[in-house]
């Protein structure tokens, strides 16, 4: 049982772990505890609450069967297959378990329904929750039964290509960042981005109703770079752990300084995209904003040097940053200084916490 949980679960949360922190930024710290309630309220007694929740349930168990199918065909995972020298009841309890443990954002998530229903006194209406538990679990035990009856003993050297790029990948170190991004973090690059993008738009809305000087959007704006945390996280890892041998290389810090910059500099543009788009801005305000939100996301990003990636404290630094940035924005100091500071931050520490 270790085994699994080990090998299967635990690899699941921790290669999502960007995802899952981006959807708890946007869960938290985009809808208030009021909306949270209108949303669970909607799936109790909505005339199809309860479908869309599966709906959107199915889609998380069926991320999880394909992870679990995908990820016990690498070579790594040939030991897995000794499960069907287990009993068939050892086995199907195993898989439960393991079910259970992809699952856990799911029943979490029933809990809170449970404490709604509770408090609105509508327990009546949690009962279909139940069966979408057996159904979600059945998928991925169904899916891990398929993967031992079916090995794959071996590693595809070649794979036929229906699309054929007319271009040669560049070589380019921010290219291949992005091109791993898309490629093997793509659920993470979508919650990220469209929870920033949302932020975006919802406060650039707000500021078109009423006049409004540069400390609304400033507020707003900090908070979608922000999101983008859990992308910055990702491309940390990306260098730390996927693309070990590059630190290896005689590059001097400024060019790898340059590289982060232009990195993160190309992350926030959709965000300020949206910003534009939704508000009636001057150029040289968007340049404000976009500054602001390069320097916050570039001084994050040199958190993850000094701790050696994402504690357990991270969240904690983040929201407690946030904070302070909103106090020193609304006591009017200037936009560009407050980036200033931030990037003067970053070049003086990067050369030290680099090296860690």
């Amino acid at each position: 049982m270790k085994m699994l949980l080990l090998s299967t679960v635990f690899v699941f949360f921790r290669q999502r772990a960007g995802t899952f922190f981006v959807l708890l930024g946007i869960l938290f710290g985009f809808l208030s505890s009021v909306e949270h309630h209108a949303f669970a309220v909607f799936f109790l007694t909505g005339s199809n609450g309860m479908a869309y929740l599966f709906a959107i349930w199915l889609l998380y168990a069926l991320l999880c069967a394909q992870f679990v199918v995908t990820i016990w065909k690498q070579p790594e995972y040939t030991f897995i297959y000794r499960a069907r020298m287990w009993p068939s009841l050892m086995r199907l309890r195993r898989f439960v378990l393991m079910a259970f443990g992809l699952l856990q954002p799911l029943l979490y998530y029933g809990i809170y329904l449970l404490t709604i229903a509770v408090q609105d006194d509508i327990l009546q209406r949690l009962w279909p929750i139940f069966p979408f538990y057996l159904i979600l679990s059945v998928i991925i035990i169904l899916s891990a039964e398929w993967r031992i009856r079916n090995p794959v003993l071996y590693v595809p050297v070649k794979s036929r290509a229906y699309i054929r790029w007319p271009f040669r990948r560049p070589v380019s170190w921010i290219y291949w960042s992005f091109e791993w991004l898309f490629r093997e973090r793509g659920v993470t690059l979508l919650a990220g981005k469209l929870g920033a993008m949302l932020v975006a738009a919802g406060t650039m809305l707000y500021y078109s109703t009423d006049i409004y000087d540069i400390r609304l959007p400033a507020v707003g704006l900090s908070l979608a770079y922000l999101l983008n945390v859990g992308l910055s996280l990702e491309l940390y890892q990306w260098e730390s752990q996927v693309w070990l041998w590059g630190r290896s290389l005689p590059v001097p810090a400024r060019v790898r300084f340059g590289r982060m910059i232009v990195l993160h500099a190309l992350l926030i543009v959709p965000e300020t995209l949206v910003a534009v788009r939704n508000a009636p801005l001057s150029f040289f305000e968007v340049m404000q904003l976009y500054f602001l939100g390069l320097g916050i996301l570039v001084t994050s990003h040199l958190y993850f040097y000094k701790a050696g990636g994402l504690p357990e404290s991270g969240m904690q630094v983040f929201l407690f940053g946030f904070a302070a940035l909103t106090v020193v924005i609304l006591y009017k100091v200037p936009l560009l200084v407050i980036a200033g500071c931030f990037l003067l931050v970053s070049v003086y520490f990067y050369p030290r916490w680099y090296k860690q």
